[in-house]
């Protein structure tokens, strides 16, 4: 399903498995504090550029089963939750391109006093492509390893130690020789608790990314960030941070870049009925395209959801962005620097026949314009599904 791993920010609604829960079983009979919540979700959905290429699109019809569990179990102040989920593509006409994606997430809190631990790892096994400039099915697989921890000093100001671990690998050998890698990142914090359910912290970090094939793109990385956490107020909460970002190359004839990043969210919650969510993205991006080593992405998106019946919600987003790349190319007997603006807009109908049975109807659009036509496109998608949840 073409969907926009050309638009990453658009995938921000679909951070949790399936979306909101319905039941959960209770299994503290036999384990105390053990809830596990199956879903089953079956989704039809009918694409007319299944490749997302400037002309001659191929359209299909793709069946989607999508099962599934989130496990979750509390023990006093700690808790470990685990959730997996399996999509099983399958393409009416674009037989070659049935594929399974696997997704799977583990975590393990453990809140002391004054210590807080955390380890939490993420696997994707997927076709849909990363990051906003590749595009059809591009198969890849991605692990992120984040073990943190945050000490305590007063009732207002701790501080925080956190290592990430990414791991990137393609099955396109075209791809993967340019940008299959491992980044390291480490960085420490310091919190100031604002309100009693939310902090400002300032975290400095330190970065290494090297390259599996193309190590002339090898490089290290540090970072200076502000960002708000937690709940503002009862109707606004956020995970948001803006700061400096420098990345140097090991490699002279490499370019580097240096300036404002950002990333993040604030959701605003005006009625218990009503949530409006803002995504918001400035970073480099990997690239693939000729020998520019990466690009600049700056997007946001606009996400509402109203629930307009006790049975019935509606929502909708729309999204934008820019990737400014960052070496002059010469590609069809054109020389320029490249310049994509990308755009997704869409809304969503859903009716729960049950708390553990939904319909759902969606339609999509994603685009994107460029100054080098063939990296053009346009794509229209409409998904229809039921999803089964305890």
């Amino acid at each position: 399903m073409k969907r926009i791993g050309v638009l990453t920010f658009v995938g921000f609604v679909a951070l949790y498995f399936v979306g909101s829960a319905a039941w959960a079983l209770d299994l503290g009979e036999w384990v105390p504090g053990l809830k596990l919540s199956p879903f089953l979700s079956e989704r039809v959905e009918y694409e007319t550029n299944v490749f997302q290429v400037p002309s001659h699109s191929k359209d299909d019809v793709i069946f989607k089963t999508i099962p599934g569990f989130v496990a979750d179990y509390t023990f006093g102040a700690h808790s470990l939750s685990a959730g997996y989920r399996a999509e099983i593509l399958r393409y009416v006409d674009l037989t070659n391109q049935d594929t399974v994606h696997h997704i799977a997430v583990g975590q393990l809190r453990l809140d002391f006093p004054r210590l807080l631990l955390g380890l939490k790892d993420d696997f994707t096994r997927t076709s849909d492509p990363p990051g906003t400039e590749l595009t059809g099915r591009i198969k890849s697989t991605t692990n992120v390893l984040k073990p943190e921890a945050e000490y305590r000093i007063t009732s207002r100001l701790s501080t925080g130690l956190n290592y990430a671990w990414t791991r990137v690998r393609f099955d396109d050998a075209t791809i993967g020789d340019l940008i299959d890698r491992d980044e390291h990142v480490i960085g420490g914090s310091v919190f100031w608790k604002l309100v009693p359910k939310a902090d400002v912290g300032l975290t400095y970090s330190y970065g290494r990314t090297e390259f599996t094939t193309s190590s002339d793109r090898d490089y290290t990385s540090h970072g200076v960030a502000i960002g708000l956490r937690g709940d503002l107020t009862a109707k606004l909460s956020s995970s948001f941070r803006a700061g400096y970002y420098l990345r140097v190359p090991e490699h002279s004839d490499q370019p580097g870049f240096s300036g404002f990043r950002f990333g993040g969210d604030f959701t605003y919650r005006p009625t218990e009925r009503t949530t409006i969510v803002l995504v918001a993205e400035r970073s480099p991006q990997e690239s693939t395209f000729e020998n520019t080593p990466f690009y600049v992405t700056t997007n946001a998106s606009l996400i509402a959801q109203h629930q307009i019946l006790p049975k019935l919600s509606i929502g909708a987003r729309i999204g934008g962005g820019v990737n400014d790349y960052v070496t002059k190319q010469t590609v069809f007997a054109k020389t320029d620097w490249r310049r994509d603006t990308f755009l997704a807009a869409g809304a969503q109908a859903e009716y729960a026949i049950q708390p553990w049975l939904r319909l759902g109807l969606e339609y999509l659009r994603t685009s994107r314009d460029s100054n080098f036509a063939p990296f053009s496109f346009v794509d229209d998608k409409v998904t229809g599904r039921v999803t089964l949840q305890f």
